[in-house]
């Protein structure tokens, strides 16, 4: 059985973020865990403990999700990005290393190039950095996620829907007891309607591409060669725009490696931000 904590929260700008922490006696530094689109801060329940045995680690809940503040209208993922910057400093964190998923990459990209002092390292995770040069989700996910906003299906339905969806191949059926965690991670205070609209809208419009040279922290970027929804072409763009950007390429994984592959997934980042 999954155990959620309760939240912490700060509020920025007017607004409240909730957020996960642990911290161990002596950190060896920040991680910070950006989620994606509709999910909330518990997606990461295989990082936060593993990561927190070394490290001061946050999970933090966007705008509309989990236990956050929902907002009133649209905004965009420099908006999200911005928001970020004001939840570090509100916890007098000068930098941190940070991993986004998705559409918690795309916060990462633009929280490291609208706030670069704040960004030691940068793990991307099944992203993108949008615009001309993204390579579209499979075809069969549209009607999916273009309805996401006014479905009608009870929560844990629909995670257990959407999951086996962008998951690898057999995944779902191969991992019940896994899918029972999700169920109940993505069951957890599901988005409405509205703010899944507000986040989907921002995920079509971001588009960090024609920056990405600016970039300069160390950067890591994982991608399953299964993704359905964000495909590996781009993950292997943003390593070749990145300079210096290491790329691991997941065989057999799809859009979750924080979950398909946790271990590995986990092994890898810390080796990452272990290095000098």
């Amino acid at each position: 059985m999954l155990h959620i904590e309760k939240p912490c929260f700060v509020t920025v700008s007017g607004r409240k973020i909730a957020y996960n922490e642990i911290c161990p006696p002596n950190p060896r530094g920040t991680i910070l865990l950006i989620t994606g689109l509709a999910t909330n801060r518990l997606s990461w329940y295989n990082q936060l403990k593993e990561f927190g045995q070394d490290y001061r680690t946050i999970a933090l809940d966007n705008r509309d999700v989990g236990d956050s503040d929902t907002s009133a209208s649209y905004y965009s993922v420099a908006d999200m990005a911005d928001d970020t910057a004001l939840f570090l400093r509100a916890l007098n964190i000068e930098n941190t290393a940070v991993v986004g998923i998705s559409m918690g990459g795309f916060i990462a990209l633009e929280l490291t190039l609208r706030h670069p002092g704040l960004v030691s390292r940068l793990v991307l995770v099944s992203t993108s950095g949008g615009g001309l040069t993204n390579v579209p989700p499979s075809l069969r996910l549209w009607p999916t996620f273009l309805t996401l906003r006014g479905h009608r299906n009870e929560p844990e339905e629909l995670a257990r829907r959407v999951f086996t969806l962008i998951a690898g191949p057999g995944f779902a059926r191969k991992h019940p007891e896994i899918m029972r965690d999700v169920v109940a991670v993505y069951g957890y205070k599901p988005i409405t309607p509205q703010g899944y609209s507000h986040q989907l809208r921002a995920c079509l419009l971001h588009n960090a591409a024609p920056r990405l040279g600016q970039i300069k922290v160390p950067t890591m970027v994982i991608h399953g060669d299964k993704d359905p929804l964000v495909p590996l072409g781009n993950g292997r763009r943003l390593a070749r725009r990145i300079t210096g950007a290491v790329l691991y390429i997941y065989a057999g994984v799809g859009h979750m490696p924080i979950i398909e592959e946790a271990p590995r997934f986990n092994r890898d980042v810390l080796a990452f931000l272990a290095q000098q």
